[in-house]
């Protein structure tokens, strides 16, 4: 560990003095003290004693010895006691730092504002005017996109046990009575002995159905009450009757096809089915408490016709209701509520369902404006505004779903397409002009490819049948239900063009003089070379007259930038400069075809996939790129971490909410000093070719990560639905970002975060001056300071040292971690030399107090690992042995708070 370890004064080996805030400590000390009073409870003390010296001799230098004579069925007692260990030692330190950001988010400035409100009051006093704030406000549309990348370790269960020990020891900080006290004491013991025999592990591979509900109950418990807390809170502060729509909820659960072979049409449907079935409930309990307020009689206060025709609708006939119009009418709108629920989750006729939610919408102004007419605005409350507010944000679908899907898929069917209908072309055979010349003709004509008498591939009626299922979505909950389509490995112009002439087989796009689309296509730009392709791509897009006339219909042009295979592709430093220069030019090109941008932040949770702060990681956008409008994924861990309770989920959405509006107003012409960016320039070059003389063009390098690392333990755990590759090779370029980045964690090298950044350094011969003045006056360099300063505190190289003894060729092994070192090494030097500091994160105590307290919880799981590790590379096969490593795996994740 790079750190300073906390000192130690207890068993359990936890410090014994927190390093900037006593709670944590008192709660660690109170946890770990009843989990091994449950230990001792249920299993007697001999488990309890042999735990406890495992853990002594896990966090002793060479004291080993314990683990290795350990049995199989022992070794995964051990590994399930340090994963809960783990688990606890989270929950002791969110609990005290509840009034902390969840996912520490330290802005750039300390000044920078956290909430909307703040944020508008510095910018009016920072010299924007009321007005251009004002409008910027109107034009902000902010969704963060919760993904099903398979980066949660945590099953369903555990976090509901994990939550409600959050509740209980969160009590415990009131002023309570000494028998509330104990009570509350014994009711902690019962829920961490419950987790001590709450299986950790998954025996089978979560389905995309698993994920749909693990995620929608987030939304369910946390996402959606925050989101509605906050229309709430920026109506007041804002003092607006209504804020306009500017943040909502997207989902790629059930539509993100990429390398998934189960996802269908019937996830499709299910998704939206799940998701109709959590705001409904919401809706129907706030139009019953509206009518129960609005217990007006029409003998003391006079209402609109148009109020009289919905309550003259309605069924209610009793005698106590006929003088209150208002009940009858939203008695008439639940009516008509319940029905669509019918209709949209159960799947049964209702001919009373809403047609759309502009109907529904329709219903609640009118009661509203019966009230503006005949008592005037202060009438309205608050309680009706926000219905209507949430309403047009989430409609009956809740979350905007994109579909998913690569390009190489599209080719394929495409060409299948053609084949049958006799076009006379062989598609995958033209070149790149005569493909865009032949899907132009195709998108001018109203005729369809698809033919009901043909018989078609496996994969061809597959996609066929998602587009289906799309058009039926958008015909039950209308086309704001549907985010976008989303091309992965867009590499030009046909890879934007494809799918709109597969939608067309669907009815969602139209050809002809008049095309039309329902769904918009965001071309995903991902390895570097096509990062640095994809503005010629958008300018040829925007030269074709078919992008001017379905423009018209859209509010911008989405971009999506992917940081997980650049980052692969390239290495930390490359992957990130790549993808501001490509904001920056993407957003020059839309200037220049006077089209407005939106960029979608294809983020993960680690700092290899652009994870580190998401206010801070917006506001280091170049200025002129955030546009008022921005997407990002979210996804594993990371939706639970940062939206896991209501108050952690708004203070992280309005801090979101805050830096895209102070992003969105820095002026285009603010171009960066050109001296930061040609040195940026040079020293991404330079660590581009460290990167991979490493990864790619050193052969032994392949073999070294997979016998070196447990990738292969990783690649087999059952924590998504989702292949780990999109082959069944070991090549690197085959395999996906999330294994990539998650088995360098566990093996705590954390390459993916800064590899390549002291060789740039070198090689360019940079002066530490400039690079000083760099990270204090260019927030982009900051914020990648920042990030690789975190996988640096969290890396190991004592610890990696011995996964690098696992490999089989140690010769290429050693050559190979001596110069992975030696990097770590220059690059932690040269941080604490460009931060003039004497340790890593000693400008972010809460963050440098969470990963030392982390240390004493990883150490013994990462000891434990490497012996069962070894013990199966030495040819043990017992399936006990590999259960042993995957809750090893578990522990380490939750301890370094992230997997990939």
């Amino acid at each position: 560990m790079t750190t300073t370890p906390a000192p130690t004064g207890s068993v359990t080996g936890r410090p014994a003095e927190p390093v900037t805030n006593r709670n944590v400590g008192r709660n660690i000390r109170l946890l770990d003290d009843l989990f091994l009073e449950a230990v001792r409870y249920l299993d007697g003390d001999g488990p309890a004693d042999a735990l406890q010296r495992a853990i002594a001799a896990g966090e002793g230098e060479g004291g080993d010895g314990e683990f290795k004579t350990l049995s199989a069925e022992q070794a995964i007692e051990l590994a399930r006691a340090f994963a809960c260990r783990s688990l606890l030692g989270n929950i002791a330190e969110d609990v005290a730092g509840r009034r902390r950001y969840a996912d520490f988010e330290a802005l750039p400035s300390a000044d920078r504002p956290r909430t909307l409100p703040a944020a508008v009051a510095m910018l009016v006093e920072d010299g924007e005017g009321s007005g251009a704030v004002k409008t910027a406000i109107e034009r902000l549309r902010i969704v963060p996109v919760l993904t099903a990348h398979p980066t949660e370790m945590r099953r369903k269960s555990v976090l509901d046990r994990e939550a409600e020990i959050a509740r209980l020891l969160s009590l415990r900080s009131h002023h309570l009575r000494r028998a509330e006290d104990e009570d509350l004491r014994r009711e902690l013991f019962r829920e961490i002995a419950f987790l001590w025999k709450t299986r950790l592990n998954r025996p089978e591979r979560i389905t995309v159905d698993d994920e749909i509900r693990n995620t929608l109950s987030v939304v369910d418990r946390a996402i959606l009450p925050a989101l509605i807390e906050l229309y709430e809170r920026w109506s007041r502060a804002l003092d607006a009757t209504q804020v306009p729509a500017i943040l909502g909820l997207g989902s790629w659960l059930g539509g993100d096809r990429d390398g998934h072979p189960l996802v269908n049409a019937e996830t499709l449907h299910y998704a939206f089915a799940r998701q109709a079935g959590v705001i409904f409930p919401v809706y129907l309990e706030r139009v019953r408490g509206l009518a129960v307020d609005l217990a007006l009689s029409s003998h003391l206060i006079p209402t609109t016709p148009a109020l009289d025709l919905l309550a003259d609708a309605s069924d209610e006939q009793s005698v106590h209701r006929s003088d209150e119009p208002y009940r009858r009418a939203l008695d008439r709108v639940e009516q008509r509520l319940r029905a669509t629920r019918s209709l949209l989750v159960e799947g049964d006729k209702a001919p009373d369902a809403y047609p759309s939610v502009q109907a529904f919408v329709n219903d609640l102004e009118t009661v509203r404006a019966s009230l503006v007419e005949h008592g005037g605005e202060r009438l309205v409350g608050r309680a009706l505004e926000t219905l209507i507010q949430i309403v047009r944000v989430c409609g009956f679908h809740l979350l905007a779903v994109d579909m998913r899907q690569n390009a190489d898929v599209h080719e394929r069917v495409l060409a299948e397409l053609f084949s049958t209908a006799s076009v006379g072309e062989d598609y995958l055979a033209l070149d790149e002009d005569a493909r865009v010349t032949l899907l132009l003709d195709e998108l001018s004509n109203a005729r369809p490819l698809r033919s009901p008498f043909a018989r078609y591939s496996d994969e061809t009626q597959k996609e066929l049948g998602v587009l289906d299922a799309a058009a039926e979505v958008v015909r039950l909950y209308g086309r704001e239900a549907l985010g976008a389509y989303v091309v992965s490995k867009s590499a030009s112009l046909s890879d934007m063009l494809e799918p709109l002439v597969l939608m067309k087989q669907a009815g969602l796009f139209e050809g002809g003089a008049e095309p039309r689309a329902v769904v918009h296509v965001t071309p995903l730009f991902e390895t570097i070379a096509d990062l640095k392709a994809g503005p010629q791509i958008l300018e040829r897009w925007f030269a074709l007259p078919l992008a001017k006339i379905l423009l018209q219909d859209r509010p911008a042009q989405e971009v999506m930038l992917g940081y997980s295979d650049s980052n692969k592709d390239g290495g930390y430093v490359t992957s990130r400069w790549s993808l501001w220069e490509a904001s920056l030019e993407v957003a020059d090109v839309c200037r220049a075809a006077h089209e407005r941008l939106q960029l979608f932040h294809g983020r993960g949770g680690s700092v290899g996939r652009g994870g580190g702060s998401v206010s801070g990681a917006v506001l280091a956008q170049p200025a002129g790129t955030v546009q008022g409008r921005i997407r990002l994924t979210e996804q594993g861990e990371m939706i639970s971490r940062r939206f896991g309770d209501q108050p952690t989920a708004r203070r992280n959405l309005d801090a979101l909410t805050a830096a895209t509006l102070i992003a969105s107003l820095k002026k285009p012409g603010d171009v960066t000093d050109p001296r930061w960016r040609d040195m940026l320039a040079s020293l991404s070059r330079e660590s581009f070719t460290a990167y991979r003389v490493l990864v790619y063009d050193d052969p032994a390098f392949e073999d070294f990560f997979w016998s070196a690392t447990p990738i292969a333990e990783v690649a087999d755990l059952k924590i998504g639905s989702r292949p780990a590759s999109r082959t069944k090779s070991r090549r690197i370029e085959d395999l996906r970002a999330i294994p990539w980045v998650f088995s360098w964690a566990q093996a705590r090298i954390m390459l993916p975060g800064w590899y390549g950044f002291a060789s740039g350094v070198a090689r360019t011969g940079v002066s530490i001056r400039d690079l000083r003045e760099a990270e204090a006056r260019f927030e982009f360099f900051a914020s990648l300071v920042a990030n690789m300063e975190l996988d640096l505190a969290q890396s190991d190289m004592d610890i990696a040292a011995r996964y690098a003894a696992l490999a089989h060729d140690q010769d290429a092994a050693q050559r190979i971690f001596a110069r992975i070192r030696e990097e770590q090494a220059a690059c932690l030097k040269l941080v604490l030399d460009i931060r003039e500091a004497k340790e890593l994160l000693s400008d972010q105590p809460a963050l440098k107090e969470s990963v030392e307290l982390g240390k004493p919880i990883i150490d013994p799981l990462n000891r434990l690992q490497l012996e069962l590790l070894a013990r199966r590379r030495r040819g043990d096969e017992d399936e006990l042995l590999h259960l042993g490593i995957q809750l090893t795996v578990n522990g380490i994740a939750s301890g370094l708070r992230g997997t990939g």
